[in-house]
């Protein structure tokens, strides 16, 4: 295999949608990438062979607090993760609006505590936090919120946590990497984002052949596996974001 047919590979084209398969038609594969508001003239669009899924749409559609990219890309992740990620104690690093941490709680039974962390709690995420306890009570209950840089992250979070980072920018998935080591994490999904000065840590050999992005994802999996992780690759569908490689360790 050549060095272009392996990164086209790895581009992941080919993907379908798990929970909203719907995107995968020429009718709605456009708008798998849209920054409009879930609404509720959007919400039925959003239909998922999982009824867990319908009664948070139609919460998150009223109120109008989060875009469908985002709800697209934190479904389709932990439709991709929950088997190997989920454990009674998780952290959603860099959470923005922390969906993500928010779906696990809702939906995984065993999931008791989930920390969503981010520097600074978005003016909305109350919102959606509502809207998903609204269809799933318990996880009031549930969810705790940590305002603090991901520098810090590990002096916040309790030992055996699970990490889930989804489009943690440039260095701060290396900053997820650092808190899933020093709180000894059973497992953890990383979405990487933005490569940015993160290819230094890959050997020249590697930039120069696959190109920055594969490359410090190769010295990622090399160093996760050396921690104690066994890794694996996934991907979303590139529908919702080119960026959209899953790096999934269990020990």
């Amino acid at each position: 295999m050549g060095i272009t047919e392996a990164q086209d590979n790895w581009s992941n084209q080919s993907v379908k949608f798990k929970i909203f398969p719907g995107f995968d038609t020429d009718e709605l594969a456009w708008a798998a990438r849209s920054r409009f508001r879930l609404d509720r003239k959007a919400a039925p669009y959003l239909r998922s062979p999982d009824p867990r899924v319908r009664p948070i749409i139609e919460a998150l559609a009223e109120r109008r607090a989060i875009n469908i990219k985002e709800v697209l890309e934190s479904f389709e992740t932990w439709s991709r993760t929950r088997r190997r990620v989920r454990s009674p104690l998780m952290a959603d690093l860099c959470c923005g609006h922390g969906l993500t941490g928010l779906i696990f709680a809702a939906l995984e039974p065993k999931v008791e505590r989930v920390f969503l962390l981010d520097r600074r709690k978005p003016a909305k995420a109350h919102l959606l936090l509502e809207a998903v306890a609204e269809a799933a009570p318990a996880v009031v209950d549930k969810v705790t919120w940590v305002e603090a840089p991901i520098e810090g992250a590990a002096q916040q979070l309790p030992a055996q946590t699970s990490i889930v980072a989804v489009h943690a920018c440039g260095t701060r998935t290396d900053r997820a990497i650092d808190a899933a080591v020093a709180v000894e994490s059973p497992a953890l999904a990383l979405m990487p984002c933005c490569y940015h000065q993160t290819a230094k840590q890959a050997p020249k050999a590697l930039r120069t052949a696959l190109g920055a992005n594969i490359a410090t994802d190769v010295a990622r999996t090399y160093r996760l596996e050396e921690a104690g992780w066994a890794v694996a690759w996934a991907a979303i569908p590139r529908a919702i974001t080119p960026m959209n490689r899953v790096l999934i360790g269990r020990r």
